[in-house]
This record gives C-alpha cells, sequence and structure tokens, in this order.
C-alpha cells in the first residue's frame, strides 16, 4: 500500500486559513450586518483584544448581542451562530438588558466597541 502525501492538503488549509484572516474584519462586518437585519431590537458591541487594540490577526472576536428579553438563550447563541462565516473566530455572549446591572457585565463592556444600539442603552456622557 502507497502512502499518500498531505501536504497538498495541508497546503490548500493553510491557503484557507490565511484568506479568512486576510477577510476577518469583512467578514466579521457582515456578519453583524446579518445579526443587525433579524434583530434590529438589539445592541451589539465588540469586547476583548479586538476592542482594545491589541489584538493579533488570528485573534478572535469577542461579540456582545443584549436584546430586552431572552427566552432561552442557548437556542439564540445556535441560531445567532448558524449565520457565522466558516472558519470565523467568535465568541458570542448573549445577554439581556436586565443584566447590565450587574458589576461583573458593567466591567465587560467598560472598554467595549458599540457596533449597533437599537436598545439605546449605551448613552453618551454629557
Amino acid at each position: 500500500m502507497q502512502r499518500r502525501s498531505s501536504s497538498g492538503l495541508r497546503k490548500k488549509l493553510l491557503r484557507r486559513v490565511r484568506e479568512n484572516i486576510a477577510n476577518s474584519d469583512e467578514l466579521f462586518k457582515k456578519y453583524v450586518k446579518k445579526i443587525i437585519a433579524k434583530y434590529p431590537k438589539s445592541s451589539i458591541a465588540l469586547i476583548g483584544s479586538r476592542a482594545k487594540n491589541y489584538a493579533l490577526p488570528y485573534s478572535d472576536y469577542d461579540l456582545v448581542i443584549i436584546l430586552n428579553r431572552v427566552h432561552n438563550t442557548f437556542k439564540l447563541i445556535e441560531t445567532i451562530r448558524k449565520h457565522k462565516p466558516r472558519g470565523f473566530n467568535l465568541d458570542l455572549i448573549v445577554l439581556e438588558e436586565s443584566e447590565l446591572a450587574d458589576p461583573i457585565v458593567k466591567a465587560m463592556l467598560k472598554d467595549c466597541v458599540v457596533l449597533y444600539d437599537g436598545l439605546g442603552i449605551f448613552k453618551c456622557p454629557k
């Protein structure tokens, strides 16, 4: 039995990873637009290294989606993740508006980048 080289498959995989990294910001913008279209009464924020401008090219996107009410968080996360581009690194957190008073949530959102504010919860201080 002759052993076949997997280098062709490896090269193809590495090329795909490089393309995803190069196009990740554009893929992310399209993904957020899909979420906004499906959930216009939501607020969306980016947290983590990408929000704080110290992300590496292969860093994941930490996305927080806030809705007025969430009946089944896990099912909603599953539904939202279905629209995620294949091979796209994403951590997704879904919160109810009532959870914003939690000190841990406040700390998590402290340095966030607001991407969309359909609920009007990210008021700018005057």
